[in-house]
């Protein structure tokens, strides 16, 4: 982790159809159903899971961690939020990461507010969401999360040393050769 608590390496990609491929296997290997569907969704339900994403293609993200996809994640241009990560993903910062990037992603498409939901249940979900200082309403079993945008993206203050830093891998573009 980096100073700023963020895992780094951990980026969202645009969802496309290659992408959703990609999460429909991490969901059937790695996820819990109710986490990534609406109530009712089975594994063997593979087309049901890509109709249900191809709904919101241009509000979605395919997250990478390290190369590999970890879960998706959504920000609406309402600032709706949401995500789901892998079991595998859990547990090393990774959500944190994410809600940064989506709070970075938010200037450019008009959010100035981003909104998420979970339940009280969801201890991980709520931690995350204080941290990074969500304004909290509990009703019952429901949390609703309000956190403004920074009117500039934070900056990382640690010069890089090495200019191949300056740009996240990106695991489409085939490796080139230094020397």
């Amino acid at each position: 982790m980096t100073r700023e608590g963020v895992v780094p390496g951990v980026r969202l990609r645009r969802l496309d159809e290659e992408g959703l491929e990609r999460l429909l296997a991490l969901a059937v290997a790695d996820a819990d159903p109710a986490d990534v569907m609406p109530p009712g969704w089975a594994v063997d339900r593979h087309d049901e899971f890509r109709r249900f994403y191809r709904g919101f293609l241009r509000d979605a993200y395919e997250v990478v961690d390290g190369g590999r996809t970890a879960g998706m994640a959504r920000l609406t241009t309402e600032g709706e939020a949401g995500l789901w990560l892998a079991r595998a993903a859990r547990g090393r910062g990774t959500g944190r990461a994410v809600v940064r990037r989506l709070l970075e992603e938010a200037p450019g498409r008009g959010v100035r507010t981003v909104v998420a939901t979970t339940t009280t249940g969801n201890v991980a979900a709520v931690r995350v969401l204080t941290a990074l200082g969500a304004e909290l309403e509990v009703v019952g079993g429901e949390v609703s999360a309000r956190i403004a945008v920074p009117a500039e993206p934070p900056t990382n203050t640690e010069p890089a040393t090495d200019p191949a830093q300056l740009l996240p891998a990106d695991p489409d573009l085939p490796a080139t050769a230094t020397g």
